[in-house]
């Protein structure tokens, strides 16, 4: 039960900032205040774009997993350098897909 009451000045601009920030993770002004204040893990939410952004990154992963998984079969001649930069881009989409996920 919260009862215990804070407050604190901060500048018109401070407080646009953290009011937009609050409405961005669909948290109230306060909740976002305790959990930044906490520590606590304060997740912003997707837009209909950044969500059709993270689908068709996943999907891109998806695919150059199976070309890579191609490559490394005995019924394809395999290029090292092909290979290499192949799984240089599965990395990077992976650790952007990863950011998403914490």
């Amino acid at each position: 039960m919260r009862t215990q009451y804070i407050s604190f000045r901060v500048s018109y601009i401070e407080k646009k900032a953290i009011a937009l920030a609050a409405k961005e993770t669909g948290l109230s002004t306060s909740e976002f205040a305790r959990r930044a204040a906490l520590n606590q893990k304060v997740a912003l939410r997707f837009s209909q774009e950044e969500l059709e952004v993270y689908k068709n990154l996943h999907t891109y992963h998806r695919n150059f997993k199976t070309i890579s998984n191609l490559i490394k079969s005995q019924h394809f001649y395999k290029n090292d350098m092909i290979l290499r930069e192949l799984e240089e881009v599965i990395s990077l989409v992976k650790q952007h897909l990863q950011k998403f996920q914490q």
